[in-house]
């Protein structure tokens, strides 16, 4: 009986020091005097490990110690300590009355563990700043590694339903990823885009600014990584979810065109000028394709449909050119369409092999044809010319050639040795004038 007194009286007297013990630290806190509680729940711990009323304060102290320029130094990874403190407060928690009735009765006992979601998100963000002003990767690695971390404390309140927490973190999720590609960790990028486009997830109820990057960066990486089945998956995502941005449309032409998908390639043009009419480039990027399509192939190519592919050619460069009359460019196809039709049609004449009088009138016909076409063909190569000869930019000079050597072609055609001359000396003093 007096052994059993003894161990209840010795029961409350240690139960009666960890009162007074942690009143001491909780008047330090209270104070604000984070130096001394320091000291205090370190040692307090050291004697009562499962204590989760010290727990739950060391939680308080380091998180506070972290987020104070007077007193972070004394404990750079003041977060992570006060993050796992937290956590052994809880899970000490059942048996401790007196946390127990903080739990229920403190409307700030959640607020240390909040505080480190926001904190850690702060410091990413500031340390993300840094790396703009500095271009330094390291930077952008330590605001990725603080946004993760304020993931991890953001899952924890999550999941216990402290507080009003996404499952997904959205634009913290995007703010990883975004440090990452900064940083030039392509796996932590690729991990954590991955998990918003996966998710479906490109707005806010608010917007959708920044979301368009996780499904860009996705489709240019497995682009790259030549995984098709990816890229189309994420690049039509990104077309899905972001219909007026036509970055991925121009990947995915980009893509098709390097496969020589040309049925794809020619059926993505078809939408995206339907999509996009006021487009000066797509509508001659699309005429570009289709010309080269069917006049500078591989040999062997079987061409289908030749007839109504340059119909098409002729139907995008009218749009164009309604659109600017004198981009350089138009004009320059312009000059290569219609000599390459009167080459196609005195290609024609080599079929007529008899000499009857209606095979006479039919090459006639043809070449009065052909005679048409190439003088078509002159004005529209002459402004393009025009526009590569204001300022002879060095850039331009390649190209200037070839518009110089096409009206050369174009007046042997026409049987003018004086105008095939005086393009001939153009290209010949090209070098000399494109220096700039």
């Amino acid at each position: 009986m007096k052994k059993t007194l003894l161990s209840v009286l010795l029961f409350l007297f240690i139960t009666a020091l960890c009162a007074q013990d942690i009143k001491k630290v909780k008047s330090f806190v209270d104070k604000k005097d984070f130096e001394k509680a320091k000291t205090e729940i370190d040692a307090f711990l050291e004697k009562n490990p499962t204590n989760a009323q010290g727990w739950y304060y060391k939680s308080v102290i380091y998180g506070n110690l972290a987020s104070s320029e007077q007193f972070k130094s004394m404990n750079p990874d003041g977060r992570t300590v006060a993050f796992e403190a937290f956590k052994k407060a809880m899970d000490n928690s059942k048996d401790n009355k007196e946390l127990m009735v903080m739990m229920v009765t403190d409307k700030d006992f959640y607020k240390p563990v909040l505080d480190l979601y926001t904190g850690y998100f702060d410091a990413a963000v500031a340390t993300y700043g840094s790396g703009i002003t500095t271009k330094n990767k390291e930077d952008f690695t330590k605001s990725m590694n603080l946004f993760i971390s304020a993931d991890s404390v953001g899952k924890y309140i999550y999941t216990n339903k402290w507080y009003v927490i996404p499952e997904i973190d959205t634009l913290l999720i995007l703010d990883i990823g975004k440090a990452a590609i900064n940083g030039g960790n392509q796996e932590q990028a690729l991990l954590y885009f991955k998990k918003i486009a996966d998710a479906g997830i490109f707005r806010t109820k608010e917007d959708s600014t920044g979301y368009s990057l996780a499904y860009q960066w996705l489709a240019l990486h497995y682009r790259d990584a030549e995984d098709e089945a990816n890229f189309l998956k994420y690049a039509s995502l990104g077309k899905q979810n972001f219909p007026k941005d036509d970055y991925f449309e121009a990947l995915m032409l980009d893509h098709y065109r390097s496969k020589k998908d040309y049925d794809a390639l020619f059926k993505g043009y078809s939408e995206v000028v339907a999509k996009y009419p006021d487009s000066l480039l797509y509508h001659v990027n699309y005429a570009t394709e289709l010309f080269n399509y069917v006049y500078n192939s591989d040999a062997g190519t079987k061409i289908n449909n030749r007839e109504e592919i340059l119909k098409t050619v002729y139907k995008e460069l009218e749009k164009a050119i309604t659109l600017k009359p004198d981009y350089v460019t138009t004009n320059w196809l312009y000059g290569q369409y219609y000599f390459n039709a009167g080459i196609d049609v005195k290609e024609k004449i080599k079929d007529i092999k008899g000499a009857k009088p209606e095979d006479i009138k039919a090459k006639a016909d043809l070449n009065a044809q052909a005679k048409e076409f190439f003088t078509m063909a002159i004005p529209y190569a002459e402004k393009a010319l025009a526009g590569f000869e204001e300022g002879y930019k060095k850039t331009e000079r390649s190209k200037y050639k070839s518009v110089t050597d096409l009206m050369q072609r174009i007046y042997t055609s026409l049987n003018q040795a004086d105008k095939v001359k005086v393009y001939e000396t153009k290209y010949d003093t090209a070098d000399t004038k494109f220096v700039n």
